[in-house]
């Protein structure tokens, strides 16, 4: 079967895009507007772009009728700045709990229960129980469409990170999958623990490595 996205509506789109791209990384994305007020919100909509400069991405979609834009998307305009926090299996209802929506303005901090600590190269505090955490700038806004089902691409370039000591590889710079246990993002309301069914395979970095399979 073929489908054309030209004759799907955006429900049927969304379905098929949210039950296929999968698991999504969820990143929980921490802001502060004009007033410092924070925010704290989750996006599946989220991914690493490179190492030089080390740089992320997350995608606001246009959120249902009568807002234009998400508060997040609004704070990072007036205020370039946020943070990623890594959404991780021990902390995942407060995750799902700060996707609520809240007044603009109200803190999903005081919502869910975490605690905002300062973050030492931007405005927006980080989640102190987040395991990881990416301090970034914004680089970039784009639209792609302020349409019903349309969205932006936010481009950050990461000043500084955070981890727990306990999961950091002090040599490799490699993080403890096990003891981060992120959580990613499924179809509908679904989840899954990305630790907790994991598998190897070889990586064929040269023509030799690729002749020795034979």
């Amino acid at each position: 079967m073929e489908l054309d996205p030209a004759t799907l509506d955006e429900a049927s789109i969304y379905n098929f895009m949210m039950s296929t791209i999968l698991p999504r990384p969820i990143a929980w994305i921490s802001t502060v507007d004009a007033q410092g007020r924070p925010n704290l919100a989750p996006y599946a909509y989220f991914m690493g772009v490179c190492c030089v400069p080390m740089t992320v991405l997350f995608c606001p979609v246009v959120p249902p009728a009568p807002k234009r834009k998400k508060d997040t998307l609004r704070n990072v305009e007036a205020v370039p700045e946020f943070v990623v926090n890594v959404a991780s299996a021990s902390c995942i209802d407060a995750v799902n709990l700060s996707a609520a929506p809240l007044p603009a303005g109200e803190s999903e901090f005081d919502l869910t229960g975490v605690t905002p600590v300062p973050s030492s190269r931007v405005r927006p505090p980080r989640v102190l129980e987040a395991a990881v955490a990416y301090e970034c700038r914004v680089r970039d806004i784009i639209e792609i469409s302020a349409a019903p089902g349309g969205g932006w691409v936010v481009l950050g370039t990461v000043l500084a990170a955070h981890v727990d000591d306990a999961l950091l590889d002090p040599v490799t710079h490699q993080v403890d999958l096990q003891g981060l246990r992120p959580v990613g993002r499924l179809g509908g309301g679904s989840f899954v623990n990305t630790a907790s069914d994991t598998f190897t395979l070889t990586r064929y970095k040269t023509l030799a490595d690729l002749a020795a399979r034979k």
